[in-house]
């Protein structure tokens, strides 16, 4: 009988790990157009340190560190007023198979003090006048072209434990918000986390992410399940910008590992 319940339970084991399997092999739900008009491209990732070295399509990162490259830029994104504790700085170098090359400065920021704040804080978190703690709450990566003298960031904002007027509280109001920008073009990083199928798993995770402008998707990344990562990017983007997304696609993977 005992031999049995093993075999029963071995077979259900099996068919479980079975079942796992194809669930892992499920692609991102992304939008049809995107699917449409873009090649679906394997992201693979080698080395160990603490910023892989990303290759797909014709894009590669040559190098990652702790720590940032020296750019002479700035980014615009937060006031004057507000102060920005990293708990990470992390940098890699990007290139294409048409000699771009780009710089990302990445930062993940432990402790914001905000005095009036910056329009994004103001426009989508309720941190102002706040020191928000605790969480990896901001990730922000500055980028650098070689082809181009404008500074582009990718910002991400994610709910944290925040200090407010001394109480100490959970933020409970802020939802993942995630933009590309030159303070000029504004491309809209959303949340992907069902598969084509409309399924998610019972823990919900964040799976992916779009970037859109305005109503037009414009390019795609896949970060789990890990080791499964595919990059979307529409094929009648000019050169510099399929160069952007590739970089800020980029920065999500990092972000996620």
């Amino acid at each position: 009988m005992k031999t049995c319940i093993r075999i029963v339970l071995l077979i259900f084991g099996l068919q479980l790990a079975f079942v796992q399997s194809s669930s892992a092999q499920k692609l991102i739900r992304i939008d049809e157009s995107l699917k449409l008009n873009s090649q679906q491209m394997r992201a693979k990732r080698k080395g160990i340190s603490s910023v892989g070295k990303y290759e797909f399509g014709s894009y590669k990162v040559i190098s990652g560190k702790g720590g940032w490259e020296k750019t002479t830029q700035k980014s615009p994104l937060f006031s004057d007023n507000s102060s920005i504790k990293s708990s990470t700085n992390k940098s890699f170098v990007f290139v294409s198979d048409e000699a771009d090359t780009a710089i990302a400065n990445i930062s993940v920021a432990e402790n914001v003090a905000i005095d009036g704040g910056s329009w994004f804080i103001r426009t989508f978190t309720p941190w102002s006048d706040a020191e928000v703690k605790i969480g990896e709450g901001v990730y922000e990566c500055a980028f650098s072209f070689s082809s181009d003298t404008v500074l582009w960031n990718l910002l991400a904002i994610y709910p944290v434990a925040a200090e407010v007027d001394g109480i100490f509280q959970t933020d409970d109001h802020t939802v993942f918000r995630g933009i590309l920008t030159d303070n000029n073009t504004l491309i809209e990083i959303a949340e992907i986390n069902v598969n084509e199928q409309g399924d998610n798993s019972f823990l919900n995770p964040v799976l992916g992410y779009e970037f859109w402008m305005g109503s037009r998707s414009l390019a795609a990344v896949q970060v789990l399940p890990a080791n499964r990562w595919y990059v979307w990017i529409r094929d009648d983007l000019d050169s510099d910008l399929k160069f952007l997304l590739a970089s800020a696609v980029t920065a999500m993977l990092v972000r996620m590992m």
